[in-house]
């Protein structure tokens, strides 16, 4: 059994802390004004923070442990339908973060690195600069009829909804109660 050393946990969480709280306050919140976001991207962080430095210090870290991680972190992918893309690329950046400045093995310097590169990518790639932001939103539809011919269905949603239809996704189609759930992304 490995002892925490208290004092490189307290570095590590400053390293931790400050990558965090710049990708989650400074790029993510004041471009996309998501508190509770921005407060899940902390929690999920810090959380994760403390499972990889306890693991670390309670047993044999080995390639297992770090797959068993990822797979459950997995799941965040599988319960995140109504996230964008954009939040799934936080949300992973915020666990790597987290996971990676909690265990042990990788130097002081090489996390600061780490954690720079990985805040500094999040806001080049998400800077509105480089490419604008979504001109359209996503739409839950469900609607009372079955339509099976794009166009028409097309119109008709474009029509209930006073704007363009950029994507439409057919989800679900109930031939018994005759209802249709799509996913749609428009202009309004």
């Amino acid at each position: 059994m490995n002892e925490l050393d208290l004092s490189t946990l307290l570095q590590d969480f400053a390293i931790n802390a400050v990558a965090i709280v710049i990708l989650a306050f400074f790029i993510y919140y004041l471009r996309h004004r998501r508190r509770d976001a921005t407060v899940g991207y902390i929690a999920t962080n810090v959380s994760l923070f403390v499972v990889s430095a306890a693991l670390s210090s309670s047993t044999t870290l080995n390639v297992g442990v770090g797959f068993g991680l990822f797979a459950v972190l997995s799941i965040v992918r599988l319960r995140s339908d109504e996230a964008t893309q954009s939040e799934i690329g936080y949300t992973m950046v915020s666990l790597v973060i987290g996971l990676m400045t909690g265990l042990p093995g990788l130097g002081t310097d090489i996390k600061i690195v780490f954690s720079a590169l990985l805040v500094v990518t999040m806001f080049v790639v998400d800077h509105p600069a480089l490419i604008k932001p979504q001109q359209y939103q996503r739409l839950r539809i469900e609607l009372d009829r079955i339509i099976t011919d794009e166009t028409e269905l097309q119109t008709y949603v474009e029509a209930h909804i006073a704007g363009s239809v950029k994507r439409l996704t057919v989800l679900e189609i109930d031939f018994v109660r005759e209802t249709m759930r799509l996913d749609v992304r428009a202009n309004h």
